[in-house]
């Protein structure tokens, strides 16, 4: 409770006029507090936090301006039939990632992250060399199933990334190009790399950190995902 009245603090000293956490410096880092859980394992990349946190910020007078959860889907059950949108989407090539051009492929990533992403809640751009670190930071986890690249005449108009956590596959990221033309294909991304887990003998996948009224919740649920862990962001009025 003291740390977060002197955080406050020094955020009004620093001329701050509201304060939004828990949150490492912007949303391309760890941010959100858990405020719900059945209690399975946390996956890497995760936040932790203990769910006395978010009482404390509620005493303090912090108020919820956002939500995510995290969900399961089970890699035994039948996938959604999504022929008609292959159909449609059929000028779009997918193809996995390039691990002996990896940082090629991370600055094509890049742009189209920064583009997909920058309407998002409270996004903040970074440059690419700190985009292409924090990726090269967990190089030891990917192999060429570890990411799915979509292209259309040779432009990337869309990826899904993802990580092995045990028996469990974790579906981080999804991103396609804001276009009309390109509506469908997160769900196609997400099913190729899911298929691709199945393959490789995973059991279940993860749909991590997604907010509450963002569209890759519905891609969640043509596939049964259920919410296993809800998250919050908090702020406050300094």
């Amino acid at each position: 409770m003291e740390a977060l009245r002197d955080a406050g603090s020094e955020l009004r000293r620093r001329g701050c006029t509201i304060a939004i956490g828990p949150m490492e410096g912007n949303t391309w880092r760890t941010h959100r507090a858990v405020i719900e859980s059945d209690g399975s394992r946390p996956f890497p990349l995760e936040p932790v936090t203990p769910l006395e946190l978010v009482d404390l910020l509620e005493q303090e007078g912090y108020e919820t301006i956002a939500r995510y959860s995290s969900s399961k889907v089970d890699l035994t059950s039948q996938s959604p039939d999504l022929s008609r949108l292959r159909e449609r989407l059929h000028q779009v090539k997918i193809r996995p990632l390039n691990l002996l051009q990896l940082e090629d492929e991370l600055r094509a990533i890049y742009r189209l992250s920064a583009r997909a992403f920058r309407d998002n809640f409270l996004y903040t751009d970074i440059s690419e060399a700190e985009f292409i670190t924090q990726y090269e930071a967990f190089r030891s986890h990917l192999n060429s199933n570890s990411a799915f690249l979509a292209e259309r005449s040779g432009r990337l108009v869309g990826f899904v990334f993802g990580y092995p956590d045990q028996d469990r596959f974790v579906v981080k990221t999804v991103a396609v190009l804001p276009m009309r033309a390109y509506a469908g294909l997160g769900t196609v991304l997400v099913d190729k790399i899911q298929s691709s887990a199945r393959k490789e003998g995973f059991i279940s996948a993860i749909h991590a950190l997604q907010r509450e009224d963002n569209q890759s919740l519905r891609i969640s649920k043509r596939f049964q995902a259920t919410v296993f862990r809800r998250y919050a962001l908090f702020a406050k009025t300094l």
